[in-house]
């Protein structure tokens, strides 16, 4: 039943737009992005536990050097994250600057069946769209209340692989990526989940 409602919902979204299958990051994309219109995706397989994390410990400590770097240089950098299979560190960079201050090789000791060893690794850098500053504001937008105020939306987040926020709905709706897309250009991605639910407070 479940697959059926998926099913029905995929032929729904392919009236006004044909899929985009993206094997290698595990998503779809039902509805691309346009110039007045946010993309929307579906995930029907969560990557956290299809990767292995075996060993991950040196490049976790490296992210959190990376990350500290792209705080103290959010206008230059953006959110870094590491690549699986095998790991790699990736440094997104915003302007010509921030290419060289995300490429210094991180070095440091990591903590492994009881020893500390020694670890260098070197980040590979790409060019993004957004900076970490401009991903933060979005999620500092309002004073009070919710950062994206739509009552669509059942959570948000910075995805650094993807370089934008990240919103989840279980609707389809074409005027939430209007009303996304006018507010926040190609800042925001819709995540569409159609089992998704909102968060209830304890």
């Amino acid at each position: 039943m479940r697959l059926k409602v998926i099913f029905v919902l995929f032929a729904v979204y392919a009236v006004t737009a044909a899929p985009a299958f993206l094997p290698g990051e595990w998503r779809v994309i039902l509805q691309p992005a346009t110039d007045d219109r946010a993309e929307v995706y579906y995930q029907p397989v969560s990557t956290v536990h299809l990767r292995s994390y075996e060993g991950i410990g040196p490049f976790l400590r490296a992210l959190e050097t990376a990350e500290k770097r792209a705080r103290t240089h959010p206008y230059d950098l953006a959110p870094p994250y590491i690549l699986h299979g095998p790991y790699r560190l990736v440094a997104p960079y915003v302007t010509a600057r921030g290419r060289e201050l995300a490429a210094p090789r991180i070095s440091g000791v990591n903590l492994s069946d009881g020893a500390w060893i020694p670890y260098a690794i070197v980040p590979q850098v790409r060019p993004a769209e957004n900076s970490q500053a401009e991903l933060v504001a979005v999620t500092e937008d309002r004073e009070g209340g919710r950062p994206i105020d739509e009552p669509e939306a059942l959570g948000m987040g910075i995805d650094p692989e993807l370089n934008r926020i990240v919103v989840t709905t279980n609707t389809f709706d074409q005027e939430l990526r209007r009303r996304l897309a006018e507010r926040y250009g190609g800042l925001v991605a819709i995540a569409w989940d159609p089992f998704a639910r909102p968060l209830r407070n304890l």
